[in-house]
C-alpha cells in the first residue's frame, strides 16, 4: 500500500507541471502488483504503471523513482505512445484482450519498443522535468546505476559480469541505446542544469 501511494503522489505531482501539454494533470498512475521485474511503461491515455519489483527497488530514493516516472510521462508527451493502432494489432496479434492478465501485459511489452532516439529524447524530457518540478537532476543516473546500468552499483544490484556482458550484446541488437549511452547523456544534461 506504501509502494502504490509513493508512486501515486510522486507521479501526480510530477504529471501536473505545466510545461506537459498532452495529459498535464491527469495522468493516472499505478502500481503493477505482481511483477517483480523492476520496469515502468507508458501506455496510451496518460496511464503509467510501474511494476512493484521496480517500486520496491526505488523505495526511499524519491528523486530517481521521479525520474523513471518522468521519462514515461515523456514517452506520451513527445508521441511515442500515440500510436493506439499500433498498440491493438499487438493486441490482437497475441490473442489478447488489452490489459490481460500481468504476464500477458508482460509479454506485450517485451514485444513495444522504443526506437534508441526515442529513448534518449524521453530521458532529457524526463531529467528536465524533474528539475523543473524542484527534484535532483542527479536521480536520474542513481535510477540507471540503481537498475545496473550505471558505471557503478551497490550491494544490491551488483551483477555477474557475463550477464553485463550478454545484456551489452542484447542491447547492440535492439533498438535501444546502449546503457553507458543513455548514462553518458543524462550526466551531461545534469551538469548542464547544475550551472
Amino acid at each position: 500500500r506504501d509502494l502504490e501511494m509513493t508512486v501515486r503522489n510522486l507521479g501526480s505531482a510530477l504529471g501536473k507541471m505545466p510545461m506537459l501539454e498532452r495529459f498535464g494533470g491527469r495522468y493516472q498512475f499505478r502500481l503493477f502488483h505482481g511483477s517483480m521485474d523492476p520496469n515502468a511503461f507508458a501506455l496510451p491515455g496518460g496511464y503509467i504503471y510501474v511494476t512493484e519489483g521496480l517500486a520496491r527497488r526505488f523505495q526511499r530514493r524519491d528523486d530517481a523513482l521521479l525520474f523513471v516516472l518522468g521519462h514515461e510521462i515523456a514517452h506520451v508527451e513527445l508521441g511515442h505512445c500515440a500510436d493506439a493502432y499500433r498498440m491493438r494489432s499487438v493486441f490482437k496479434k497475441l490473442g489478447m484482450e488489452p490489459l490481460g492478465n500481468a504476464a500477458q501485459v508482460l509479454r506485450l511489452l517485451s514485444q513495444l519498443h522504443f526506437s534508441e532516439i526515442q529513448e534518449l529524447e524521453s530521458d532529457l524530457v524526463a531529467v528536465r522535468l524533474v528539475h523543473a518540478h524542484g527534484g535532483n537532476p542527479r536521480g536520474s543516473l542513481e535510477a540507471m546505476d540503481i537498475l545496473g546500468m550505471g558505471e557503478t552499483a551497490d550491494a544490491g544490484t551488483k551483477r555477474d559480469p557475463g550477464q553485463i556482458m550478454a545484456e551489452g550484446f542484447s542491447d547492440y541488437f535492439r533498438t535501444h541505446p546502449g546503457s553507458w549511452e543513455r548514462r553518458n547523456q543524462l550526466k551531461q544534461e545534469v551538469e548542464r542544469l547544475e550551472r
